[in-house]
């Protein structure tokens, strides 16, 4: 994953704001596609 930081400085010094870590996601899951994944988990044994 890319990551970023975001840096502060003023006057008093250089503060650490936080790390983006990964990108957007590309949605909201479905009720459909809930279901997929938690079928696709159970399936593997990864979820039971």
């Amino acid at each position: 994953n890319k990551t970023e930081v975001v840096i502060c400085e003023t006057e008093k010094g250089r503060a650490i704001l936080g790390v983006i870590d990964g990108s957007k996601s590309k949605g909201i899951e479905s009720e459909e596609d809930i279901k997929f994944r938690k079928e696709l988990l159970r399936k593997i044994g990864y979820k039971l």
